[in-house]
Formats: C-alpha cells, structure tokens, sequence
C-alpha cells in the first residue's frame, strides 16, 4: 500500500475519531445546561481537549511536532536548531505533565512539573498531581501566591525565581513557570520548575508549552470530572444505604461516617434542634471531647452551627494561620457546616473539621455535604415516622396485655414487670434490635393463650384439676396459633411457644433442651418465674427477692439456663438501668 493511501486512511480515522469527540463535547455541554452540574461542562472541555490532541497529532506517533519537516533542498538555513517534542494522544495528568517536562527539558533542567485547581470558596489552589524529584509540597497555597496565584487571577503566564541554590562550583537558581488553564467553569494552573544558572527565556517558554495547554485543561478538566463522579457515586450509595436504614439512631451513624469520610476529616459531629427548647443539642460525634459533646447547647443563630440553622445555608470557614492555638476551638481550624433540612424545614446541622491549615476542604465537599445533610433529613423524618408506628403499635399491644391482666387480680402489673426484666436480660446478652422486640413483644403477649381455659387459673385456691393442667400446659400453643396469623409477629412465635421449656429437655412445648431453645424463650422462662415467685397468689404470699433468685439459682441447669439466671441476679445486685427500684438486692 502507497504512503499516500496509508495517509488517507489516517486522516480517515482521525476525521472519525474527532467528530465523535465533537459529539460527546456537545452531549456534555447539553446535559449540563440541562441538569445545572458544572462538572459535566468540565468533561465537554475535556472532549474538547482531547479533540484538539486526536486533530493536531501526526500519525505514527499519535504526538504532535512543534515545526513540520520541510523537504532538506527547501530548507532555509535556520539561527536556532528546531526542538521538537510530543503530545501524547491521552489526558492523564502524570503522563501530560511528563511530557511538559520533556518539553521545557530542551530549554533546562527541570526539576517538577505539577497542576494546580482553584478552590474558590477557600480563595486558595489545591495541588491535583506533581512530577518529578523537586515537587511541592502537598499543602493548599492561597491566592496571593506571587506565582501561582498570580497565573490564575491575571490569567497570563508568569516567569519568577522561586529558590537560589548553591554548590562549591556553580550558583543556579529553581525557576517558576506557571501557565493559567481555564477548563470549563473552573480555573487552574500547571507550572513548570527549572534548574538554570542564568535567566531562562519567557518566550521561548511560552513556544515550548503552547502546543500542551490544551491537553493541560483537558487534564484538569477530567481531574474535576472524576472528583465529581466519584462524590456522586458516594452519595447515591449513601442514599441508598439510609434507604435501607429504619432505625434513627442508624440514620445518624451512617450519616456522621459518611461525612467523616467523604471529607477526610478530623472530627465530625451531628447536632438536631430539641423539641422541647429548639437548642441545638450534639446527638452524634468523633473527635470530640466527651464534655463538649455534652455540654453544647446553641440557640438558632448562635454560633457557626446556629447560623445554618438560622439560614438553611451552608458555610466553609477557614481560620487565620497566625492563629494562637488557645484561640481555636477544639484545635479544629478549618471547619464545614451544613443543614440538615428538606422541603419541610431544617432539622438540625452537620459539622466536620480540620486541624491543619488549610484545610484540604474544598466547595466540592461542601456541596456534597450539603447533599448528604438533604438525604439525611428525608431518611431521618422516615425513621422517625417508623419508629413513631412502632412505638404505637407497641403501646397496642401493651394495652391489650393489660386489658387481659384485668381478668386475674393477682397479675396485676406482673406483664409490666416480665417486660422490664426480660428487657434488661436482652440488652445483658446483646441482642440486636430486631430479636430485642421480640422479645419485648413476647413479655407482653406469652400468656395470651391463657384466655382459652376459662376461669383465670392463678386466681384458683383449690388444686388443679387433670383438665385444667392440660389447659394449663396448652396455653404457649394456644398463644403461638394466635400470634401465627399475623405476619409482624412471626419472630415472636417461637419465644412465645418455648417459654415453657426446660433446659435439662424435661419441659414442654416441643420437648427442646440446651442451647436449642431460642435465647428469647431463655430469657423470658427466667423473667416470667422471677415475676410470678415475687407475686402474691391465692394459694401463697409472695416470695422475698433473695428468696426467688435461691431458687432461681437452685433449678439452675434443670429448668433454667444457668447464664440468664447469672444475668439477672447481677442485674438485680447492680441495679440495671431497666430494673424497677424495689425488686434491686
């Protein structure tokens, strides 16, 4: 095949390659008119960049030459030799900024080459990537900086000694290159550090790195692009998971980790107005001191979190380096906050902050922050309506236990008592949230099976006949048919219907023994004899709490498991939080 045909089909290709690029770059654009998101502007300049890279390079090499060869016999004679140098056909910012510095590498030395992105709630520029052995050092520069800030806010190139160094032989100076970028909404800038031992040439600078500013911005536009996907991608994960999460206090870990991470902060707290006074009080917190967390209280617009709160609006401080650090709250110097609110009103506000100086926060954080504290609101107003429902399905539940004690005088009060024991003795063992009510529902509604023998059984002051033993032994049946036919309740079925087990195997409801039977059924046989030994009857006065626990302990590892007996006497010896204030040893 001719050089000439192989030419047309690149050209082809290159033609194909750059209206497709074009394409995308108007898809891009579109859809950030569209749906209002920077960042989709930032991936069309990208496109746009890399369109430029595919139109400009030559083929064979994909690179792009600073002066084209001329046949030798019409060349003229030429006072500077012609530097040629590459572009390479990607926009990764390691291998652009490499080919930076093979660039200027023709002119000097070069020691660094690095991008910078323009922060602008922070008036300061935060370093996206460096090459080479001299690079910067990581921290954000502010906006006054003489060289680099100087490119952005003039938006033209600036040449300016950066350090002097000195050897026995030579003195050289570490010069500063800096080429303001503009990609998208977004401002930038790339430099470039040389070693020289007289003043480099500016012009001859600025030939070197005109032909790479394109790819620069297509860089650093797809720098921002990623940024902004990776944060989406985060937050609708984290949207997801709240979705998922129907317990409030799970709303809130959830939302405190998120935040914490997303912004690589040092501490983080969470903070929800009291309904009973509207102050604003910490519920949540990592990296705080134990007293702060307990001892902050702040009115509507008190404070950095009390003026969100007054305003709905988020806010980005950043403290004064010079600083003393007595002046400093919580040695946190640089410090976000945002609402925690929706259509219907603000709930409260998220706060993450900084130690060092100047924070690595940017108003990409702060509008991803921002995002988080509206999912939040929405997950958090959903699990509160789901634990509103519960705890009034719960107080149902609870009402018709107690309508059913009305029937026995002598069983007054005990499900109350049952509830709180086995409540306690749950929390003892850890029980996660769902077994927990469970098992509380099951305190309330084990002896519901006790309406189908009649004559309440307990109120009885003559023995029990055959009959009625039977009916007696019958009742966690009775009661787990019952609770059978409503599907919420299917948890509680087999606490209800083992209640009556023995550890040693010798009980009855399915004949189980050991480990087998559900912790829940354990737990609630030890509470329920407790309850009914320290309850007056009709055949006999109540037993003494030491009493009870004896023989508790006594028919340990026969009728009862030994380690819920264990746990309850350390209850009733420690005075549990859940154990009412008489029954305490």
């Amino acid at each position: 095949m001719s050089d000439r045909s192989t030419t047309r089909d690149e050209v082809r290709r290159r033609s194909g390659g750059a209206v497709m690029l074009a394409v995308l770059a108007l898809i891009a654009e579109a859809a950030a008119l569209a749906f209002g998101q920077p960042w989709l502007a930032a991936v069309g300049v990208g496109f746009l960049a890399a369109l430029v890279v595919t139109t400009l390079a030559p083929s064979g090499y994909g690179g792009l030459t600073q002066q084209e060869t001329a046949p030798a016999e019409a060349e003229e004679p030429q006072e500077q030799q012609p530097i040629e140098f590459r572009v390479p056909p990607t926009l990764e910012t390691d291998v652009i900024l490499n080919s930076l510095a093979d660039a200027v590498g023709a002119l000097a030395p070069v020691v660094a080459a690095h991008l910078w992105l323009e922060d602008p709630s922070s008036a300061t520029l935060r370093l996206v990537a460096s090459v080479g052995p001299m690079g910067p050092a990581p921290q954000p520069l502010p906006l006054e900086d003489p060289i680099l800030g100087k490119a952005v806010t003039d938006g033209s190139a600036v040449l300016a000694p950066l350090a002097r160094v000195h050897s026995p032989s030579t003195e050289r100076t570490i010069w500063r290159f800096a080429l303001p970028l503009t990609p998208g909404q977004a401002r930038g800038v790339a430099a470039v550090d040389i070693s020289a031992e007289s003043d480099p040439d500016g012009m001859q600078l600025a030939r070197l790195t005109a032909p790479l500013r394109a790819a620069l911005s297509g860089s650093l536009a797809l720098h921002v692009a990623r940024v902004e996907t990776e944060m989406a991608a985060a937050l609708i994960e984290v949207a997801r998971e709240l979705s998922r999460r129907l317990d409030p206090d799970e709303v809130l870990e959830t939302t405190l980790s998120t935040a914490m991470r997303i912004s690589e902060a040092a501490t983080g707290s969470i903070m929800l107005t009291d309904p009973a006074t509207g102050r604003l009080e910490i519920v949540r917190a990592e990296g705080l001191p134990q007293e702060v967390v307990r001892d902050t209280s702040l009115a509507e617009g008190e404070g950095i979190a009390g003026w969100v709160l007054a305003t709905g609006q988020p806010l980005l401080i950043e403290d004064l380096p010079a600083r003393p650090k007595t002046g400093r709250r919580h040695g946190v110097r640089s410090a976000v906050s945002v609402p925690i609110a929706d259509a219907d009103g603000t709930l409260g506000v998220i706060n993450v902050g900084s130690r060092g100086f100047p924070a690595r926060f940017t108003e990409s954080h702060m509008r991803a922050l921002e995002t988080l504290g509206k999912q939040t609101a929405i997950a958090l107003r959903n699990a509160n309506a789901v634990a509103s429902s519960r705890e009034l399905y719960f107080d149902t539940l609870k009402a018709l236990a107690l309508a059913l004690e009305t029937k026995d005088p002598y069983s007054r009060g005990g499900t109350e008592r049952v509830l709180s024991y086995a409540t306690a003795i749950g929390e003892v063992f850890g029980l996660k949230d769902d077994q927990q009510q469970a098992l509380r529902i099951a305190a309330l509604l084990h002896d519901i099976g006790m309406a189908g023998t009649g004559e309440p059984l307990g109120s009885l002051k003559r023995p029990l006949s055959t009959v009625e033993h039977g009916l007696l032994k019958l009742h966690p049946q009775i009661a787990a048919e019952i609770l059978q036919e409503l599907p919420a309740l299917r948890k509680v079925v087999p606490i209800v219907y083992h209640h009556h087990e023995w550890f040693d195997g010798r009980g009855y409801g399915g004949g189980m023994a050991g480990e087998s039977i559900p912790l829940g059924a354990r737990i609630l046989a030890v509470a329920d004899a407790y309850v009914a030994m320290t309850s007056n009857r009709s055949y006999r006065p109540a037993m003494s709490q030491r009493q009870a626990i004896a023989e508790l302990r006594d028919k340990a590892g026969t009728q009862f498991d030994p380690t819920v007996v264990a746990a309850l006497k350390d209850l009733l010896s420690t005075g549990g939080d859940r154990v009412p204030q008489r029954e305490r040893l």
